[in-house]
């Protein structure tokens, strides 16, 4: 796993992850917002399916525009640092998927089977090539736990946030 593989590859990741979470999405809306805490559902209020078309397709770009500026400047530790920082998020979103599908769904949650097959592997593989060929410095490395678990749920709330008010002006 090179450097600039592990760049591109992370926007393809994402982009199936988030293409199987919408298609399945649809079905199981009404199981994820009846299962959150009533203080987290009346904070988002109902999420329409179109809010949750424009969160995928901002999650799926967000990552595709780091990689872009990643492959465009090789030299910026801060572009490499947010690739890896959604690696691990990647890895994160493996545990929260499994943990969902057997806690809250009892089987298949949307997302889980890339997030087993494609996330959880491909994230081991590039953050433990990171770590052995010291791509980052131990200090940034340690930075990507809080960072990891800050763009998982903040940064998807946000996210949904942002794809409210895009659904709303259009």
């Amino acid at each position: 796993m090179t450097r600039r593989r592990a760049i591109w590859l992370l926007p393809f990741v994402l982009a199936l992850h988030n293409l199987e979470e919408g298609i399945f999405f649809p079905r199981y809306m009404p199981r994820v917002l009846g299962r959150l805490p009533a203080g987290v559902r009346d904070w988002i209020g109902p999420v329409s399916l179109r809010e949750m078309g424009v969160a995928l397709v901002l999650a799926t770009a967000i990552p595709l525009a780091i990689s872009v500026w990643a492959a465009a400047r090789p030299a910026s530790g801060t572009a490499l640092w947010l690739v890896l920082a959604m690696w691990a998020m990647l890895l994160l979103n493996a545990a929260w998927h499994v943990t969902a599908a057997l806690v809250l769904f009892g089987g298949y949650a949307p997302g889980v089977a890339t997030a087993v097959a494609l996330n959880l592997p491909l994230s081991v593989l590039v953050l433990r090539r990171a770590v052995t060929e010291q791509w980052l410095s131990r200090r940034a490395r340690w930075a990507l736990l809080p960072a990891a678990v800050a763009f998982h749920l903040p940064g998807a709330l946000g996210v949904m946030v942002l794809s409210r008010a895009l659904s709303a002006s259009s």
